[in-house]
């Protein structure tokens, strides 16, 4: 039998994000990747968000608590003002920590995240 996927609400501070101001610039807390395994980050009730450039980026380590980078060039400063960016995914997730880095680009509006894994 195949594996499941399972959504995962984001945190930051120790907070699940619920609905997310797009004017606010964010970087969540760490999501661990026990095992390689397919994952995706989905942004989602695209509420009224207008103007500016705010773009998404994946960010890895392997350590906890180390130096997060640029997961790769395919995920990083995604333009989220085409609606099909809106979906990033990989077949495969290598390293054991992610978190997500939002830049709002002087945006207005509401969102949420969905990270599925």
């Amino acid at each position: 039998m195949q594996k499941q996927k399972k959504n995962y609400v984001p945190t930051i501070n120790g907070v699940p994000m619920g609905t997310l101001n797009a004017a606010t610039n964010f970087t969540t807390d760490f999501i661990e990747f026990p095992e390689s395994t397919p994952w995706s980050v989905q942004v989602e009730a695209w509420a009224g968000v207008d103007a500016g450039t705010p773009t998404i980026t994946i960010l890895c380590s392997n350590v906890q608590a180390g130096d997060y980078v640029e997961y790769d060039s395919l995920s990083t400063n995604v333009d989220l003002t085409v609606s099909s960016n809106r979906a990033i995914y990989d077949s495969i997730f290598a390293p054991r920590f992610m978190k997500i880095q939002y830049v709002s680009g002087s945006s207005v509006g509401t969102f949420k995240l969905t990270v599925s894994k």
